[in-house]
Formats: structure tokens, C-alpha cells, sequence
């Protein structure tokens, strides 16, 4: 009973995701981005800091080094990949941004093998096979699709979503380092986004100070949504973890780029073209993912 309802929750996680892709492309047609990015961290502190707080006071279990690799990889992770994502999601579409940004286990897996020396069994290698097929797929069909802009300016538009897979390849190196130190996963993430959202805070503020105009932020039901979505993602998949294996939970997790073709039609058709191609080269990737996640 306990691993199904783990399943539920990476079900649910994985759906959360998707809401947030398309929430934050929806909401960015009527605010700065640089406020959806505000908003969303709100909603995380107004929930995440509370549940914190009300489960562990005062024993938080946490020395500086976990502080330190925490905070690190919230700003890698949470602040710097979702930048980059939401930068991609803007350019390309959530359809075509979120499978980009779920190649980040192939990051995973070269640190492994290089600096780890772990040996590649023949499942991984067929998912990265299919990945990298996969994602090159996306990319074309994200170029195919826009017609502005030079042909440069369209590869770096390719290249925000793959930034974000890079950093979020590389971020679970420092929270790992943190949570071998004995604190518990809801406090980890936690204080990886009181981190990413204080640096978030003092460019916002910079920025203010440097337009010298007050600046006021515009918070709108997408907006709203897509931080809900992403608090509600953090908080499934915490419990998922709890209730089930790792083998079992990141690879559904996987299936979010699927999700986000299913409900792009129904929410953001005015945003950006759904192809038969795209659905064939997500399809693609999100099978490669689950097979090096799984292997």
C-alpha cells in the first residue's frame, strides 16, 4: 500500500510539473518574467518555511557544511535552472522547453562514469541513445517551428532549456554532500529555496535601485498557479521518496514532457504549435529518460 501510494505522489509530481511549464508560459504573456520567477518563490516560502518549522523546531539537524552544499545547489538548482527553464519556456514553448530540460540525467550519468568510474550497463546506454536522438529531435522541431530571428539566435534559444538540464545535472552532487549529513530531504529543500530566493531577492532589489523607480510586482492567477504547481511538485515528490524507491519514482517523474503535450492544446494553443514530429521526438526522449533513470 505504502510504494502505491508513492506512485500516487510521483504521479502527481509529475503532473505538477507540467502545470507549472505551461502556467509560467501562459502567465508571461501578461507580466515580466522576472515576476512570475518572484511569485513562484513566494508561494514556496509561504509554504515550505511554515511546514518546515511546525515538523522539526527546534532540531533541524543542520551544520555548515550542509547549509553550505545546500545552499549551493538551491542556487545551481532552484534558482539558476529555473531561470534558464522559464527563459526557454518563454523562446521555445513549454512543449518544446520541458523535454529539453529532462535530458538533465545524461549530465547525471557522464559524472557518474568520469568522475565516479561507475560502469555503463547496456539499459542506460540505451537510454542515452534514445535521449540524445530524442533531444535533438526537440531541437530541430524548435527550430523548424520559429520563423523569426536569425538561425544563431534560434540555437541559443535552444540552448536555455539545456542550460537548465546541465545545472540540474549538477545540482544534486551538493545536495547529496548535505543530506549525508544526517537532515532530513523537507529541511534540505527548504533552505535550497531560502537560498535561491535571498540571491533572487538582492538582483531584484540591484535592479531596482539601479532603474531608481519603486517597481511594483504583478502577481496574476497563472503566475499563482504556477507557484502552487511547483510547491505542490516539491512537496508530492518528498512524499514519493518516502513511500517508495528512488528506481521507481524518478523515472515517472520522466513522463512530465508527455503531460505538458497533453495539456498544452488545452491551455496555451495560442502560445505555440503542437507538431505530430514533436510528439514522436518527446515520446522518443521521455522513454530514453526513463530507461537511463531506471537502469
Amino acid at each position: 500500500m505504502s510504494t502505491q501510494l508513492g506512485v500516487g505522489f510521483a504521479l502527481l509530481a509529475a503532473l505538477a510539473l507540467a502545470v507549472q511549464s505551461v502556467s509560467v508560459q501562459r502567465s508571461t504573456t501578461h507580466q515580466p518574467l522576472s515576476d512570475v520567477i518572484t511569485v513562484v518563490f513566494l508561494v514556496n516560502l509561504l509554504v515550505m518555511v511554515p511546514v518546515t518549522v511546525g515538523l522539526f523546531f527546534p532540531a533541524f539537524d543542520l551544520t555548515l557544511l550542509s547549509i553550505g552544499a545546500f545552499a549551493t545547489g538551491g542556487i545551481l538548482g532552484s534558482l539558476l535552472a529555473r531561470i534558464a527553464l522559464f527563459v526557454g519556456i518563454v523562446r521555445l514553448g513549454a512543449s518544446r522547453a520541458e523535454p529539453l530540460k529532462s535530458t538533465f540525467p545524461l549530465v547525471a550519468v557522464l559524472i557518474a562514469v568520469v568522475a565516479l568510474g561507475e560502469a555503463l550497463t547496456a539499459t542506460v546506454v540505451a537510454g542515452v541513445l534514445l535521449v540524445v536522438i530524442g533531444g535533438a529531435a526537440v531541437s530541430w522541431d524548435a527550430q523548424a517551428v520559429q520563423t523569426g530571428g536569425t538561425r544563431q539566435r534560434r540555437w541559443v534559444d535552444v540552448g536555455f532549456p539545456l542550460a537548465a538540464a546541465l545545472l540540474l545535472g549538477v545540482d544534486p552532487v551538493f545536495t547529496k554532500i548535505g543530506l549525508e549529513t544526517g537532515t532530513s530531504p523537507i529541511v534540505a529543500t527548504t533552505v535550497r529555496v531560502i537560498a535561491a530566493a535571498a540571491v533572487f531577492a538582492c538582483y531584484r532589489l540591484w535592479k531596482r535601485f539601479r532603474a531608481r523607480t519603486p517597481g511594483r510586482l504583478l502577481v496574476t492567477r497563472w503566475s499563482f498557479t504556477a507557484g502552487i504547481a511547483n510547491t505542490v511538485y516539491l512537496l508530492a515528490y518528498l512524499a514519493a521518496l518516502g513511500r517508495a524507491p528512488v528506481s521507481l519514482v524518478t523515472p515517472i517523474l520522466g513522463v512530465s514532457p508527455l503531460l505538458v503535450l497533453a495539456i498544452s492544446p488545452f491551455v496555451s494553443a495560442r502560445e505555440e504549435r503542437i507538431t505530430i514530429r514533436l510528439g514522436i521526438a518527446v515520446t522518443i526522449l521521455v522513454a530514453g529518460v526513463v530507461l537511463v533513470l531506471s537502469g
